[in-house]
């Protein structure tokens, strides 16, 4: 194998692995006392503590989404959007990658609830 080849091999697998890391941390974020705010169509619809559980249905012309927040996580139970994708991302309670349901314009943001004071 050419020397050039494999140096350039070599690289490619270093910033995948780089890559994979940062997304893996993304995911994982720890946050204090986690909120999640629900937005649709860029609009901030809701704003709610995962410390209680609940249920509730956001709607939107072209159908709806059921979201769950239990045990500290929040999910999207049921959408009756043809792909499911924001079902199969599965429960959350932290991290930078939000819950998206594209066909209904739904964004599950988790952020800190408590803001830190600045010194």
């Amino acid at each position: 194998m050419n020397k050039k080849v494999l140096v350039g091999l070599i690289a490619l697998l270093a910033a995948a692995a780089v890559g994979i890391t940062i997304f893996a941390i993304m995911m994982n974020i720890p946050r204090k006392n986690p909120v999640a705010e629900i937005y649709q169509n860029g609009v901030l619809i809701k704003s709610v503590h995962l410390s209680a559980d609940a249920e509730f249905t956001v709607e939107c012309e072209d159908g709806i989404n059921v979201v769950k927040i239990e045990n500290g996580t929040i999910r999207v139970a049921f959408a009756d959007c043809p792909d499911k994708v924001c079902v199969n991302r599965g429960a959350v309670n932290g991290g930078a990658v939000p819950i998206v349901c594209l066909p209904h314009r739904l964004e599950i943001r988790i952020v800190d609830g408590e803001k830190e004071a600045d010194a």
